[in-house]
């Protein structure tokens, strides 16, 4: 698909540094332009990574989750439904914390809960 996303984030970068360079501008202006290409670029390193991370995170919370139910899984190509899944994915995993009980019995569980939120915050791209 032409423009790609890069491209389209690299034409954004552009044009804001035409911006920038084409009148003199209040310094509070100005941060505000060199913000807007920092979150350019931040979008543009994670963009290839998002797709795939959230694959593997909703992967990784179902089996978590492990509620016995063969949910929906939604193609590994539209991210908006992938992020979507992962957002109730994640949402049941709030409610899960929620209601492990403190005793000793469930502590493995609380331990395995623990391990995949390490995981997630060492993997997340974004």
């Amino acid at each position: 698909m032409r423009p790609t996303i890069h491209e389209q984030l690299s034409g954004v970068g552009r044009l804001l540094d035409l911006a920038q360079e084409s009148h003199p501008l209040p310094a509070e202006t100005s941060e505000l332009l060199s913000n807007a290409r920092r979150l350019i670029k931040r979008v543009a390193a994670s963009w290839d990574t998002a797709l795939p991370f959230l694959l593997d995170d909703n992967a990784r919370l179902t089996e978590l989750l492990d509620n016995g139910v063969e949910a929906q899984t939604p193609l590994p190509t539209d991210l908006r439904a992938v992020a979507a899944k992962n957002e109730e994915l994640r949402g049941a995993l709030a409610q899960l914390i929620t209601t492990i009980p403190r005793d000793p019995e469930f502590r493995e569980r609380r331990a395995e809960v623990g391990r995949y939120l390490q995981w997630r915050i060492a993997a997340d791209p974004s």
